[in-house]
């Protein structure tokens, strides 16, 4: 059951995929208009999929912030099939593809554990156990759901 990572080029099919996981996912996701905001951006980043016998079961956004940065922007893995190794691959695909770019650094911007919810204590856990340090935290625009700021160093 290993999954195959590509990077999808087609953006309706990026959005559809993007739409079908964050719908298999309302507690990370259930913010109507963040949701549709995550999806507008399906369609312009580039964006890696993992397929499990040719169907999509995770999908990795991936944005541009720097020359020597990228943002992990979305990341979704469906949910029967967590700790499963597909949103490992995910990482792997794009820190691979922004060290290819010249990337340095690999961020990631997730709810701050002062938030104290669960679901997102097993994000951090993720990002920490692929490498991620935390590095900043961000109370503003929205103090109830404060960020926290997650990077990864690329280069060898």
């Amino acid at each position: 059951m290993t999954p195959v990572v590509s990077l999808e080029v087609d953006p309706a099919q990026k959005r559809r995929i993007q739409e079908e996981i964050t719908q298999l996912l309302p507690e990370w996701f259930g913010r109507p208009e963040s949701n549709l905001h995550y999806a507008e951006q399906a369609e312009i980043l580039p964006g890696f999929v993992a397929r499990i016998a040719g169907e999509a079961k995770g999908l990795l956004l991936l944005k541009n912030v720097s020359p020597l940065s990228a943002e992990v922007y979305w990341l979704g893995v469906v949910p029967a099939l967590h700790r499963s190794g597909i949103g490992r691959a995910l990482i792997e695909a794009a820190s691979a593809a922004a060290k290819r770019d010249g990337k340095e650094f690999l961020f990631v911007a997730t709810l701050h554990k002062s938030a104290d919810y669960e679901p997102y204590e097993r994000t951090r856990l993720f990002y920490e156990t692929m490498g991620f340090h935390f590095v900043l935290e961000e109370q503003m625009p929205d103090p109830e759901n404060p960020s926290a700021f997650y990077m990864k160093v690329l280069r060898s």
